[in-house]
This record gives C-alpha cells, sequence and structure tokens, in this order.
C-alpha cells in the first residue's frame, strides 16, 4: 500500500480511472490490486450504483478517514528525518 493511493481517497469517492489519473507511474494491475488489498482490509469502500451505465467508486470507510491525521504524522516525521540526513552528512 502506498500514502498515494490512500490520500487521493481524502477528497472523496472517486472511480478507478480518476485515480490512476492522479497517480502517477501506476499501472492498471497496480492500482486494481491495491484497492483490492484496501478493500479487504476495510480501508476503503467499492460502491457500485445500479444507474445505466453502471458506475464504480472507491471511497474511504470511517477507519479509513482516521488514517488521515496518521499519515500526516509520517510525512512531517519523514520531512524531519530528511532534513535531519541532510544536516548530517554536511
Amino acid at each position: 500500500m502506498d500514502r498515494r493511493d490512500l490520500e487521493q481517497l481524502f477528497s472523496g469517492a472517486l472511480r478507478f480511472n480518476e485515480l490512476r489519473e492522479r497517480i502517477p507511474r501506476i499501472t492498471d494491475a497496480m492500482l486494481s490490486q491495491r484497492l483490492k488489498e484496501l478493500e479487504q482490509a476495510g480501508v476503503v469502500e467499492r460502491v457500485v450504483t445500479v444507474a445505466r451505465p453502471v458506475e464504480v467508486r472507491y471511497t474511504l470507510t470511517g477507519i479509513g478517514t482516521r488514517l488521515g491525521p496518521v499519515l500526516d504524522a509520517v510525512k512531517a516525521w519523514s520531512v524531519d528525518w530528511a532534513a535531519h540526513q541532510a544536516r548530517e552528512l554536511s
């Protein structure tokens, strides 16, 4: 699982193609596999509409939305760590 995959869904439900366009260098197979893994983990929900044509959207579950602060904290830590590493190498 890559944080980029989840970050896209914090803005709301997205279709497969919308996700693929927003995540650089991801293949259809890789995105499909990641979405299946996230769905099995209960982080993402696959929502199918019965309208014509059938539309499939992916959205975060309640537990998935709770990952937002965790991802923000990891991102902040990685910025601090990179700065620390840069100082160490100087």
